[in-house]
């Protein structure tokens, strides 16, 4: 474990393979070249937060383990967050632990549209989350760990007769202390900071953190470094050189990938393009009754009955006091009025295939993200809501609180149909953007993509991509076991390609 905040000088060590992000993709990989032997550096932007160091203050939390604290964006018509991890763990340290295998449907246009079937063979995806979920502990959550805000969809769901289930997800003894999103305090969340990374580290894999990788270096058509900075002690950078005898893997982001490339001096025009992603934005439901929100797993519940028909789905979300104080509609004594009935609002939200496409490019600070919703998306993600509401109605709920400009605070049974005229305007709705897609498309062709199906850059011989950039498609369903599962075929190909390690 290298601690770049604590370097006071010149970081330069030479390893089989460095790999650029230690979330999902890059843990994944580090651990099965590191059992296999290979020497393996990764290098993570962000700090290594111990699970002991997790605590219950959100604006802690998010300074610490969210990119720009919680500030990136995707600008378009509307300015929409976007969610993402920079961390030891990467994302998978503030999510919620959800794991979905890869839909048949969803795999289907790879192979037909795209003529990806031989690279993202089905049933070796499919071999591969059998291992991830035996290694993660990836099961429903348990009855006793659901907490009200679950058994309310469960309850509106069965009433009309929605299909919905308990949410699987990678966990050993999860407490329902709804705190997913600022780390795990209890370790019980299978996150890649306390599962493949630790496995990885035990082989000899180097986990350097505070290090930004800057760029890969060339020699003719082969990378052979990746050159950076680490924060250094008292904030003064050093240098990082990363030598690789074997390959550079990049799994860093379809946020930073992208950037990484450009910076590498990959040219291709689909870079940072066929940004996918999926909007989402909370529904809260009142309940005679309290609902404690912040009781239970942060998301125990969803509802897939429309996955196809809408292309969405239905989570319920169990959040921290404060973050729910921020959703309280209303100003000054109202506000302060709706926070004294925080204890009875549930909130469940849609999480929207959607199907706009933006770019990511480089910005002042950091990333430019351009992204717009479309009419259609905005006229699935207002029908989505309806569907919400009918499910709060069901189970009992006294309102619904929008949240949407330009309908009333809050809606009563019977008056679901007025989502049917909200704005088709994305500033209309308070939406974040998580679940990231597509730039750096694996293709057939350069002509078409930027990675080829071997998952190395077309044209170079040993720089890969193996995040979720590479993927054609938005997914529709959470991506982290995907993104585990087409990094582990990566890691494996990428092994048998190259030269045995020593």
């Amino acid at each position: 474990m290298v601690d770049g905040a604590e370097a006071t000088g010149r970081f330069e060590e030479i390893f089989d393979y460095v790999i650029v992000g230690s979330g999902a993709a890059g843990a994944t990989a580090a651990m099965i070249l590191a059992e296999a032997g290979a020497s393996v550096a990764v290098l993570e932007e962000g700090p290594r937060v111990e699970t002991r160091e997790f605590g219950e203050a959100l604006w802690p939390a998010m300074r610490r383990l969210f990119r720009d604290q919680g500030a990136q964006v995707a600008r378009g018509p509307a300015f929409i967050p976007v969610v993402q991890g920079s961390c030891l763990g990467g994302s998978t340290t503030i999510n919620s632990a959800i794991m979905w295998r890869l839909p048949e449907d969803v795999w289907r246009p790879w192979k037909d549209d795209f003529g990806l079937g031989e690279a993202l063979p089905f049933g070796e995806l499919c071999g591969n989350f059998e291992q991830i979920e035996q290694d993660l502990g990836v099961r429903p959550v348990a009855e006793s760990r659901w907490g009200n805000v679950a058994r309310h969809l469960h309850e509106g769901s069965r009433r009309l007769g929605v299909a919905a289930s308990p949410i699987r997800r990678g966990e050993t003894g999860c407490r329902g202390s709804a705190r997913c999103l600022t780390g795990c305090p209890y370790g019980a969340k299978q996150s890649m900071l306390v599962s493949y990374l630790p496995r990885a580290e035990r082989r000899g894999a180097a986990l350097i953190t505070s290090a930004r990788a800057a760029r890969a270096l060339w020699r003719g058509e082969r990378v052979v470094a990746v050159e950076g900075t680490l924060a250094g002690a008292e904030s003064r950078r050093q240098s990082l050189t990363a030598h690789a005898r074997e390959a550079v893997i990049v799994a860093a982001s379809a946020i930073q990938t992208p950037l990484f490339l450009a910076r590498s001096g990959v040219g291709s025009p689909h870079l940072g393009r066929h940004f996918q992603a999926h909007p989402g934005g909370p529904l809260v439901g009142f309940f005679d009754r309290p609902v404690n929100m912040w009781s239970g797993a942060t998301q125990g519940y969803e509802a897939d009955h429309w996955r196809r028909e809408l292309r969405m789905k239905i989570e319920t979300i169990s959040l921290p006091p404060e973050m729910l104080f921020a959703r309280a509609p209303g100003a000054g004594s109202r506000w302060l009025a709706n926070l004294a009935e925080s204890g009875h609002y549930a909130i469940w939200a849609p999480q929207l295939r959607a199907y706009a496409q933006g770019t990511v490019s480089p910005g002042w600070f950091g990333a430019d993200i351009r992204y717009a919703l479309e009419r259609r998306d905005l006229e699935l993600f207002r029908r989505s809501l309806r569907k919400i509401a009918e499910l709060f109605f069901a189970a009992g709920a006294r309102e619904v609180r929008p949240g949407v400009y330009g309908m009333p605070e809050a809606i009563r049974p019977g008056e679901e149909r007025l989502f049917d005229d909200a704005p088709l305007d994305a500033r209309a709705y308070s939406m974040i953007v998580s679940h990231l897609f597509g730039t750096a498309r694996m293709s057939l062709s350069a002509s078409t993509g930027v990675v080829g199906p071997g998952f190395a850059v077309h044209g170079a011989a040993n720089l890969y991509v193996i995040d979720s950039s590479v993927f054609p498609t938005n997914l529709g369903v959470n991506p982290q076991e995907t993104i585990m599962g087409v990094a582990m075929l990566a890691a494996k190909a990428i092994l048998a390609k190259h030269r045995a390690p020593r």
